[in-house]
């Protein structure tokens, strides 16, 4: 089944090899276990193995690609994996449990907390009070807000 619908790619390096064959064995395998499975549940809708090779990637791929949203990005890479992955962006998910990090999109602004002299620059803020925080005063809450 491997030699049909295959992961690997070209590549020199052994342990890119073992790794795609790792990936294609276990692919074949989750395949078989979820035929097997529908076949006892008796459900006559079973999906093609590529289409099955497919969903899976993607869901392994979502989680690691939604956390990439909260990086600094550029605008064009956040759409694009916003667009392909299907994934709201983290500019619509309002409150989630991102939004206490840096954005690339704000500006800098003073730390609350310390002292004017050190001249602290920072992009998080509080959860609740949405005071600027750096990171060294930052906890799920600034202090005042506990």
């Amino acid at each position: 089944m491997c030699s049909v619908s295959s992961c690997s790619r070209k590549t020199r390096r052994w342990p890119l090899c073992i790794f795609y064959g790792m990936l294609n064995a276990a692919n074949v395998n989750s395949y078989i276990i979820y035929k097997e499975n529908m076949e006892r549940v008796g459900n006559r809708q079973i999906m093609s193995r590529k289409k099955f090779m497919l969903q899976v990637g993607k869901a392994l791929i979502t989680p690691w690609a939604t956390s990439r949203l909260f990086l600094p990005l550029p605008r064009s890479l956040q759409f694009l994996i916003t667009t392909v992955g299907n994934i709201p962006s983290p500019g619509s998910a309002a409150g989630s449990p991102g939004t206490s990090f840096s954005d690339s999109r704000s500006a800098l602004v003073r730390c609350c907390e310390c002292p004017v002299k050190s001249d602290k620059k920072t992009r998080h803020r509080c959860n609740k009070c949405v005071k600027p925080m750096c990171p060294r005063h930052l906890y799920p809450v600034c202090g005042d807000c506990i």
